[in-house]
């Protein structure tokens, strides 16, 4: 009997660490909020425009790798049908999260058409865009 308590309280120390370690609050990446809603705004701005100069520039040189100017003509023209112009996400406050070292901030930003969610991941601690992701009910339909 003595043995349990040991053990017991071995556990419970676990436990309770873990407990504690999932409550820590998400790292930011190496730039403000306000920066991330820049950042997603000159994205956003640079799509409606059609200037994949501009869509890049806060790319990590793998997104660049990863993301062709025939890719970003293909997102341009689903974002216009599906959700129209982009007016902005100047009153959105970015939402973050953490995952396997990455730091995902999510949007609401306004389109003509609708609201699109838009998830923009930098490393923790980085400053270029290493993900960047889009939902909205028209472009849910969309995709299908």
């Amino acid at each position: 009997m003595k043995s349990k308590i040991p053990t017991t309280l071995l556990i419970v120390m676990i436990v309770t660490t873990l407990l504690l370690a999932s409550c820590q609050p998400p790292k930011p990446a190496a730039i403000s909020n306000d920066q991330v809603v820049q950042v997603v705004e000159n994205t956003l701005s640079a799509i409606d425009a059609g200037d994949y100069q501009g869509f890049t520039q806060d790319f990590s040189d793998e997104m660049k790798k990863a993301f062709s100017e025939e890719q970003f003509s293909s997102l341009a023209g689903m974002l216009q049908n599906a959700s129209g112009n982009y007016i902005s996400c100047a009153d959105s406050d970015p939402a973050l999260s953490n995952k396997q070292g990455y730091a995902i901030y999510r949007l609401t930003c306004t389109y003509d058409l609708e609201n699109v969610i838009v998830s923009i991941t930098f490393k923790v601690d980085g400053d270029k865009v290493e993900g960047l992701f889009f939902d909205s009910t028209n472009l849910r339909k969309v995709s299908q």
